[in-house]
């Protein structure tokens, strides 16, 4: 049954969406566990995405992934059956590119710790790589990462860049096991430098706020649905977003008690939040 910790009457929330006292032009979708899982998609999404079309209400795909460019992004979303082109894909990286540019314009610079998305996402905003006393020290997941990597980092924010991580994230799940995610390099940095970052990604509103200028829409306009009580429904609040819980993922309703965010609207599935929409 479709719930909400803000209203206990499942109808009364339909008839009020459908009567128009809450439109949302578009809907921001996290990835992991809310669109797929592992190799497979998440049970509904594909139909979900497709009527959201048909009733002009655009999705976005924002995620707190650095590694991987948003033509990846799409073409691994695409095999889904799910209708996605880059530009319906926002990244930490580009979040974090589009936050340098803002600052600093043309002549903004960098150091990456990072994957190959990351330092992609800042050269195409134009901001120039370097290890030769860059503005930002931006660091996000490195499968490869060593102890070298650590020193140079530290040693540049130490001489006055500015720190800025892409999200905070503690672990990866994957089919093979849970790997130590961003957040394990983030604390290293921090701990060896005493600096704390700036956080692009969720929980974090910066990204979700990034979201919106993308849509070109104000955040209340917009609908966060993730499935992490933890990351993505505070970043969707914190933005000024309405947000839907949906129990695909990582999150259960037992988790509800324990959250200090609290989502509008929780959804078992798909076939719940289009009835909730009023697809």
């Amino acid at each position: 049954m479709l719930s909400s910790p803000r209203c206990a009457c499942s109808c009364k929330l339909t008839e009020s969406l459908n009567g128009g006292e809450t439109v949302f032009s578009a809907i921001v979708l996290d990835l992991d566990g809310t669109v797929y899982r592992g190799s497979e998609a998440i049970p509904g999404v594909a139909e979900f995405v497709r009527r959201a079309a048909a009733h002009r209400i655009r999705c976005l795909f924002v995620t707190n992934r650095a590694n991987r460019t948003p033509e990846e992004i799409a073409a691994q979303i695409s095999s889904f059956s799910i209708p996605c082109a880059p530009t319906d894909v926002l990244t930490s990286a580009q979040a974090a590119a589009t936050f340098i540019e803002t600052q600093s314009g043309a002549a903004g610079s960098a150091h990456v710790l990072g994957g190959p998305g990351l330092r992609t996402a800042l050269e195409q905003r134009g901001i120039r790589i370097t290890d030769e006393s860059p503005e930002y020290v931006v660091v996000g997941y490195d499968p490869d990462f060593t102890y070298r990597k650590l020193t140079v980092a530290c040693r540049l924010i130490l001489a006055g860049a500015r720190y800025i991580a892409t999200n905070p994230d503690r672990i990866i799940t994957t089919e093979n096991g849970i790997l130590p995610g961003t957040g394990a390099i983030v604390a290293a940095v921090a701990e060896a430098t005493r600096v704390a970052p700036l956080m692009i990604g969720k929980p974090e509103p910066l990204i979700m706020e990034t979201a919106a200028e993308r849509l070109g829409l104000r955040p209340d306009q917009v609908l966060a649905v993730g499935d992490n009580l933890e990351t993505d429904i505070p970043a969707g609040a914190r933005a000024g977003m309405k947000t839907a819980l949906i129990l695909t993922g990582v999150s259960t309703r037992a988790d509800l008690a324990r959250a200090e965010t609290q989502p509008d609207w929780v959804v078992a599935d798909y076939d719940e939040l289009e009835r909730l929409l009023g697809f």
